[in-house]
């Protein structure tokens, strides 16, 4: 008797083939579970011991700190909502009060507060637009370049935004937004007042504004004109009184910001043309020219300050600005014809606390001005008095204000706050709102420390604590202590050089673009930094392999590149593990150098930029910024940053920096992936000379630290070797798997492509010769059988069967085979047929469950002698009422097995 080819009665054949899946099942087990291992598992990195960087302050030594107390004596006795309504619609100083507050584009720090207190926040101010010329046409700051653009270009408004309002729009907060339009510089305030008297700059002025205010959901306008002078004043009322018809004309609103406490101010003609004044109660001392140290806005003259105002401003429409950031002066002393002078400086609050954490000199609340205050000596011993205002003052200033019927506030400005005033922003008069304040959190602020943009993290943010004194007659805090001071992010800057440059390349490694850059550093023999993808690593690696074989350092710069501010803690460390495991198998070594894609430059400003460096901080990364930076990577649909302006951009900024040169740095950021990089591959040797013309050492991020290759690319333990090869092989097996989809992809298009071409082709050529079986109709009619397995198909099998025997075919018998259903299937099949299953034309069995092919041949099994063909279809099919007769002529040829139709499922 023939047996089939493979028959093996005796399964030899299978234990052996047994035994090889268990042999490369154990092997490809133990590949995977070291590999998973290795990927999660997080081991802190080596990192060299840096020396730590602070200021060096120091306080003043108590006599100083008491002669200090008496010259300001002395200077001193010289001297929320209840309705849904839209804010801007609700009358001012109700029983609701509105709180307002200002927004700068200058300042990230202004974008994080937002982000953080939108809710607390019904009109904003965003400082966007500048008006600085005679002719009156809008002007605004390009972030990326910091210079003036005009808004208003041919007709065309340009954006000047693409964060505020989009996340306002997003997160629906319901604040009302009305941009700002100033006549500063952002160093200095500009007489404009040709541009007041000019009534045609007024009709420019009005048209653009009417056009940027018409490009989003803008409610209408804050002018914040200051220093003007008393020959333009009548030109301003003016103004305003044009923009008020302009906008009232559209349901917008005007709002406008005064100075406190000027006597030549035309107060009231400013009310009577505006729908809301921004009473700016602050800059009792200033810095600039007149400035002296001294209070920023002392209790009383707050207090004054507004008693007058209401003598001329309606209380409708007063708002009353709250201002909570400081100004440190300078004490410098008398030289020859100079005399002494009081040089001020900005600060926010949270740099306030830094000083007096720094010098170790205490945060004082002044008595007499109810201003908190820091006093301390600088490296050089110069004298500095940091007066400011914190959310103490504010609780003061606002409960003082409602004393007077001011219920209506706004905030100078966002970025610079002591944040516990976010907790009394809405109800100042609370009894519980002093306690509210002793929990201090710190300011958006990072505390950078030292210079270079090697970045490491030090110091993680840390809440502060105060003690407060109220006076229970008048409601005011009289005393506050800083019991502990809040601390920012601290972030240590190291690799500052007069003389050295690095220069670093990210996305790589490319196959077509880092071989030539790499030929381009052997022949100039140039050091460079490359920040690889562990993924790209992982495809090129012989690219890799040759980066580290001619002495380049290498930089982590995560597995697949993503935004590490948008992942969890985990994925991050997944992704930094992932690619540190790939150097150690691949190069047997472990770098700590780290540069994440998209959050990190060599000046991260706030809280939510250094964030992402905490989880790389505790794995024992260092962060390696850029500030050198030409923007290799952008590109236009039509057009590269070309190779002329690439090596322009990094010669303009080589060391030796200039005070206000920002992008002057040691550490040069270029791109050899992540796109086309012909342009930076064309500039590199352009870089390299221009670096050289100016005698600079091209060097690595270790040499700036002074650490050797091994410091900073350790190689790995012998004990480690054995994870290591493993590891490898799990990489292999991952890069292979990825080629197998890839692979398993392109053949199902291929064959899907192949299968849609030849379907195609013989549907043309059955509509073009349709009766080819015409003459065997009629004679050909064999009996046949439908064969339907059904497992729990209740819902659907009688349809099925009801389908099956309205078939045109007529000679057929339809045998119904129950595969062991849970369900009522059999019954329903017997239910609903019995007339038929009577007549024979259905048969229903059953059998215990064993699948689908076990229930077909189990059918096969009661197949009459005469049913030379069976017809296979599942129980959920709805088969067409001639499918079978179309099917059954092709069988009339005898070299014809079997045929396969196009299936409806119901």
């Amino acid at each position: 008797m023939a047996h089939p080819v493979f028959y093996d009665p005796r399964r030899a054949r299978w234990k052996r083939l047994r035994t090889l899946f268990d042999v490369a099942g154990i092997i490809v087990g133990t590949v995977v579970i070291v590999f998973i291992y290795a990927a999660l598992r997080s081991e802190p990195l080596q990192k060299p011991l840096l020396e730590f960087q602070k200021h060096p302050y120091h306080a003043l030594k108590e006599t100083e700190k008491e002669k200090a107390i008496e010259r300001r004596k002395q200077l001193v006795r010289r001297s929320h909502r209840r309705t849904g309504m839209a804010p801007s619609q609700v009358e001012l100083n109700t029983d609701e009060g509105i709180r307002g507050a200002f927004y700068v584009p200058w300042d990230a720090a202004s974008f994080s507060s937002l982000r953080e207190y939108a809710r607390q926040i019904d009109l904003l101010y965003p400082e966007w637009l500048h008006v600085l010329t005679p002719d009156g046409r809008l002007q605004s700051v390009d972030e990326q370049t910091a210079k003036l653009f005009d808004v208003v270009q041919n007709g065309v408004v340009h954006p000047v935004d693409d964060k505020v309002m989009p996340f306002l729009k997003s997160e629906d907060t319901g604040t009302e937004v009305f941009p700002l339009v100033n006549n500063s510089t952002g160093t200095s305030w500009i007489d404009i007042s040709t541009f007041l008297n000019d009534p045609d700059a007024h009709s420019q002025f009005r048209q653009e504004i009417a056009a940027f205010l018409a490009t989003d959901k803008f409610r209408g306008l804050m002018v914040d004109f200051e220093d003007i002078p008393t020959k333009a004043q009548t030109g301003f009322v003016d103004l305003l009184s044009e923009l008020s018809q302009d906008l009232h004309s559209k349901g917008q609103k005007l709002y406008v910001s005064v100075p406190a406490n000027s006597p030549d101010f035309p107060y009231s003609s400013v009310a009577n043309a505006s729908d809301g004044v921004v009473l700016m109660n602050y800059d009792e001392h200033y810095s600039g020219t007149g400035g002296t140290a001294g209070p920023v806005a002392s209790q009383d003259w707050f207090s004054d300050n507004l008693t007058e105002a209401k003598k001329v401003v309606p209380l409708d429409k007063l708002i009353c600005a709250i201002a909570n950031y400081g100004y440190d002066w300078e004490r410098r002393p008398k030289k020859r014809r100079s005399p002494a002078a009081d040089v001020g400086r900005i600060q926010t609050v949270q740099n306030a606390w830094l000083a007096a954490r720094d010098s170790e000199a205490d945060v004082t609340f002044d008595g007499d001005s109810m201003n908190p205050h820091v006093v301390y000596l600088d490296e050089r011993n110069v004298q500095h008095d940091i007066w400011f205002l914190d959310g103490v003052s504010a609780l003061n200033q606002m409960r003082a204000a409602r004393q007077l019927g001011v219920r209506t506030f706004a905030l100078w400005r966002l970025g610079s706050e002591d944040r516990s005033l976010w907790k009394i922003w809405d109800s100042p008069l609370d009894t519980v709102a002093p306690s509210l304040l002793s929990d201090v959190p710190p300011g958006q602020d990072v505390d950078m420390e030292g210079n270079g943009e090697i970045l490491n993290l030090e110091a993680t943010p840390q809440n502060g604590s105060r003690t407060v004194q109220v006076d229970y007659s008048t409601g005011l805090i009289t005393e506050e202590t800083m019991d502990s001071l809040p601390e920012p992010y601290r972030l240590g800057r190291y690799g500052a050089s007069a003389d050295q440059v690095v220069i670093t390349f990210d996305d790589g490694p490319d196959p077509q673009w880092t071989p030539q850059i790499l030929d381009i550093l052997k022949n100039k023999n140039a050091k460079a930094t490359f920040f690889l993808i562990g993924n790209q690593a992982d495809r090129f690696s012989s690219i890799t392999s040759r980066i580290f074989k001619e002495g380049y350092e290498i930089g982590n710069h995560t597995f697949t590149h993503p935004d590490i501010s948008e992942l969890s803690d985990r994925f991050v460390r997944l992704e930094l593990n992932l690619t540190e495991r790939l150097f150690a198998s691949r190069l047997r070594t472990r770098t700590v150098l780290f540069r994440p894609p998209y959050s990190v430059d060599a000046e991260p400003d706030t809280e939510d930029q250094v964030r992402p460096l905490e989880i790389s901080e505790s794995m024992g990364y260092l962060a390696i910024g850029d500030k050198i930076d030409p923007n290799d990577w952008r590109e236009t649909p039509h057009q590269h940053v070309s190779a002329e302006e690439i090596a322009a951009s990094v010669r303009d900024h080589l060391p030796p920096c200039s005070p206000t040169d920002r992008k002057c740095g040691n550490i040069i950021l270029l791109h050899d992936g992540g796109g086309d990089r012909r342009e930076t591959v064309r500039a590199l040797p352009t870089i390299i000379d221009a670096i050289r013309a100016k005698r600079l050492q091209i060097v690595s991020v270790g040499d700036l630290l002074h650490k050797n290759r091994s410091e900073i690319m350790s190689p790995i333990p012998t004990s480690e070797l054995w994870s290591a090869w493993l590891t490898l092989l799990g990489f292999w097996m991952y890069s292979a798997v990825q080629k197998l989809i890839v692979l398993v992809f392109f053949l199902g298009d291929l064959l899907m492509t192949g299968r849609l071409l030849s379907i195609g082709a013989l549907a043309i050529y059955d509509r073009a010769f349709p009766k080819r079986f015409a003459g065997h109709l009629g004679e050909f009619t064999p009996k046949i059988a439908v064969l339907i397995p059904a497992y729990n198909e209740e819902k659907v099998i009688e349809r099925t069967i009801r389908a099956a025997l309205r078939s045109s075919y007529r000679n057929l018998r339809v045998i119904v085979i129950d595969d062991g259903s849970q369900d009522g299937t059999l019954r329903a099949a017997r239910a609903g047929f019995a007339r038929e299953e009577a007549a024979g034309r259905l048969l229903v069995v059953a059998k215990p469950n064993s699948g689908k092919a076990d229930a077909l041949n189990f059918g096969l099994q009661h197949l009459r002698r005469d049913e030379e063909i069976f017809v296979g279809i599942d129980a959920d099919t709805v088969i067409a009422r001639d499918a079978v007769g179309l099917l059954v002529p092709h069988f009339h040829d005898l070299k014809v097995g079997a045929v396969a139709g196009n299936a409806k499922v119901g």
